[in-house]
């Protein structure tokens, strides 16, 4: 990508000439920094999952993303972070953000256990007579998303219930698989008290289909306790896919911070909500819920970015739109 000047007349033995020659040897320069410096976080990358007998403490909260238990994870990187702070201010975002990507793709981390991390959902058991069983209130509304939904399995089965309680209950208790809930309408927005219950509930969206109406439309989920990343059973007929989560406005890591990774890792934001609700780990107050499209996205990257500098946020899911 270098600047090339030389065949032009005018130019020739002038000044700026030997600027133009002098500018073209820099960017030469440029690109070998790049190219080191790239080279180092490669080798940075290697060493901190490297065995030794004094591990420091970049590999202790790596070591935490990759457990299976979040709990614990959580309260290694709690418990260190002033020392991970410290660590990871001595590069910038962006070399961050290469670093993991390094990381993950030479298997020092492996990606399926950054989802596990991420969504440690994927040892949860379903018994023969829950799986692919939906459950909903009847309604013809209801009748329609369910019509859409079941196409993404082999055997569906509708379970219907008489309160929006009882269908989330016969996911948590086992009886269901998935429930259908409306999540959000053209009119009012994200409908707080169906995600608060999907918060209650530690549910992940799977799924969602929007109704189009004469008033505008009505997008329903279909939600369980697995997300659709740790769910090979699903049939795929998404047009697109998206990654949606909440955070604090206050948490460590700023709203600039997480669209530069969210860019770097080819996010495409679609919309930042702002909820009021209560969340089961935190208290009541302000909260923030982008949504980010998926597709062709270095999500795994994203989601070791999540876990490191944004360890209290809370994944709604990985989903597709059908």
């Amino acid at each position: 990508m270098g600047l090339i000047y030389s065949n032009i007349p005018e130019l020739e033995g002038s000044n700026t000439e030997i600027v133009l020659s002098n500018l073209t040897g820099l960017e030469s320069d440029i690109e070998t920094i790049i190219e080191k410096r790239l080279a180092h976080l490669s080798e940075l990358a290697d060493a901190i999952l490297r065995d030794g007998d004094d591990p420091d403490i970049v590999k202790s909260i790596l070591l935490s993303i990759i457990s299976e238990g979040k709990a614990d994870s959580g309260n290694i990187i709690e418990e260190n972070r002033p020392a991970a702070d410290a660590v990871f201010s001595r590069i910038s975002l962006v070399e961050r953000l290469i670093l993991f990507k390094e990381m993950l793709r030479s298997g020092v981390i492996n990606k399926k256990n950054i989802s596990r991390y991420i969504f440690p959902d994927s040892d949860i058991a379903v018994s023969e007579d829950a799986a692919e069983r939906i459950a909903y209130l009847k309604n013809s509304y209801n009748d329609i998303a369910y019509i859409q939904f079941s196409s993404l399995f082999s055997s569906p089965r509708a379970a219907y219930f008489a309160s929006v309680s009882d269908v989330c209950e016969s996911v948590y208790n086992g009886s269901c698989e998935y429930c259908i809930l409306p999540v959000e309408t053209s009119s009012n927005g994200k409908l707080l008290s169906f995600y608060e219950m999907i918060l209650k509930y530690n549910f992940k969206i799977t799924a969602v289909y929007d109704l189009h109406g004469e008033e505008g439309y009505t997008r329903y989920a279909l939600i369980g306790k697995r997300s659709a990343l740790n769910n090979p059973s699903i049939r795929s007929k998404a047009r697109n896919r998206y990654f949606e989560f909440i955070m604090t406005e206050t948490d460590t890591v700023s709203l600039e911070d997480l669209l530069c990774a969210a860019n770097f890792c080819s996010l495409k934001l679609c919309r930042i909500d702002t909820l009021n609700t209560h969340t089961p780990a935190k208290a009541s107050g302000a909260y923030v819920c982008p949504v980010f499209r998926a597709d062709g996205s270095d999500i795994q990257t994203f989601l070791m970015f999540l876990g490191i500098d944004c360890p209290d946020y809370i994944p709604v899911g990985l989903y597709m739109q059908i």
